[in-house]
């Protein structure tokens, strides 16, 4: 598996739309404006395809004003569409109904529905962010010099992988990815100020908002499974409506004795859930059942027109089943 079909598909191409899945995390945000700055840079009329906006904690990020929600679908004459970071066609931030074009799929994710006509999956990448560093590579575009153009996409593709493997802690970490994120420390990327930005960042109503959150936290079944809520209402309460809120999820995987921690976020349409697990649950196998998806210790899913006790009821069952309890 290469990157040279991709390559070739790119460079025979002059208007690019890139794109990622829904709700977006640093990896997907990251291998997008990461390949974003090195198309352009190649002079390729390239743009963000995304219905939704970033928080705020990644506007640090060269073209990152770029991901505002106002660009739906591709544009007149595009050549190519790239989604990056995305499983499955449903779960894509943009409407490709009625575009005809190519469209390249690459990702990480072992779920991955293969719907590209060029597709270029490797789930043993730690993110796509790894993958943007090779495909930027294999397009010449030279990440060796300290030039700007270098750092902004070497800060994109190191945010990705921070955030993808929590902070490096995560199995998903390889060699590879220390080798490219040295290269990128090498380069110039200034990685402590990029951790700062995204986590010690917070606005004060995000951590009221997790303190009020935390506050009503459960342990269930038995004690092996902590359930975080966001009732509808709660975040217009704090004023986060725009606000990234999955990294609360993590924080019940901290209490001694859990194996799962569960965050249940009330919606427009019904109830997104974040589910991360410490050891050996595979919380992808429960997000699939609802057709969500992710990685093994990392899932997410959207429960359609459903509340947020209904939601809770469904996960737990599913849990249960999958943990033997």
């Amino acid at each position: 598996m290469n990157f040279k079909a991709i390559k070739d598909e790119i460079l025979r191409s002059r208007r690019i739309g890139l794109s990622f899945h829904a709700s977006p995390d640093g990896d997907a945000i990251g291998s997008a404006l990461a390949l974003l700055n090195g198309l352009r840079s190649l002079g390729k009329d390239a743009y963000i395809i995304s219905r939704d906006v970033i928080s705020d904690n990644f506007s640090f990020l060269s073209l990152s004003n770029e991901i505002d929600g106002n660009t739906l679908e591709p544009k007149n004459n595009t050549d190519l569409v790239i989604v990056l970071d995305c499983g499955n066609v449903d779960r894509i931030s943009a409407d490709l109904g009625n575009y005809n074009g190519k469209i390249i799929n690459i990702d990480h994710h072992i779920t991955n529905e293969n719907y590209g006509c060029i597709n270029y999956i490797d789930i043993k990448a730690s993110a796509t962010c790894e993958l943007a560093y090779l495909l930027i590579q294999e397009l010449g575009i030279n990440l060796n010099d300290k030039t700007d153009l270098g750092i902004a996409i070497g800060s994109a593709i190191y945010t990705g992988i921070l955030t993808d493997t929590g902070s490096f802690r995560h199995s998903n970490v390889t060699s590879r990815t220390h080798d490219i994120t040295a290269k990128l420390i090498e380069l110039g990327v200034k990685n402590s100020e990029i951790h700062s930005n995204l986590f010690d960042n917070k606005p004060f109503n995000k951590v009221k908002l997790m303190g009020s959150v935390l506050s009503n936290i459960e342990l269930v079944l038995d004690n092996k499974v902590a359930v975080l809520q966001i009732p509808k209402g709660m975040l217009e309460d704090f004023n986060l409506l725009n606000t990234d809120t999955s990294d609360i999820s993590s924080v019940g995987l901290g209490i001694k004795g859990v194996e799962v921690s569960m965050l249940l976020k009330e919606v427009k349409d019904g109830v997104k859930g974040s589910l991360r697990s410490k050891n050996n649950v595979d919380v992808r196998k429960i997000a699939e059942v609802y057709g969500g998806g992710g990685h093994i210790k990392a899932a997410g899913v959207m429960l359609k027109d459903v509340d947020i006790i209904a939601a809770k009821e469904y996960l737990l069952k599913t849990l249960k089943e999958e943990m033997h309890l």
